[in-house]
């Protein structure tokens, strides 16, 4: 589980520093990456568009992929690789979604939905780092609220109270 959980901090380490070395390489070092600087209002257009779609798709997606039964039924019976699967997928999707924003943001010359967009994705990256908890709170069965209401019928949870209205 370790190597896992190391694995998935490298990749997550990764996506961090290439956003990083983008933003720092565009605001500090004013490196001229505006390659879509003049294109044309339909490509603009298709291109927002994607990504605004893309975005909002997937962040959620990628936020609660790990509630999904088919995602739990395989981390409960295989553990650490499938682990290493979801989790990469989880952190790979949201890391390119980060990275990608943020060019698109320089590429078409300080675009501000692309800046919009990163952020969002930057602000969900805290919720899935795969600290050694998480990645062994992911793999065990959840268990049921003993402070969850049971099965017991209207009258004996109010002691028969509405009876008298």
């Amino acid at each position: 589980m370790k190597k896992t959980q190391h694995l998935l901090i490298l990749l997550f380490c990764i996506f961090m520093t290439l956003t990083a070395l983008l933003y720092v390489a565009g605001e500090f070092f004013n490196c001229d990456m505006m390659v879509f600087a003049d294109a044309s209002r339909q490509t603009r257009f298709i291109v927002c568009t994607t990504m605004i779609l893309l975005t909002i798709g997937l962040l959620p997606l990628s936020l609660r992929l790990f509630k999904l039964r088919r995602v739990q039924d395989d981390l409960l019976s295989r553990k650490a690789p499938a682990l290493m699967k979801w989790g990469c997928l989880r952190l790979c999707t949201m890391g390119l979604l980060l990275v990608a924003d943020t060019f698109l943001y320089y590429a078409f010359g300080l675009e501000p939905a692309y800046g919009y967009l990163a952020v969002v994705v930057l602000l969900c990256m805290p919720f899935v780092v795969p600290t050694m908890g998480r990645c062994e709170a992911e793999v065990q069965p959840v268990e049921s609220n003993p402070e969850a209401p049971t099965t017991e019928s209207d009258d004996e949870k109010t002691n028969g109270s509405h009876s008298q209205l």
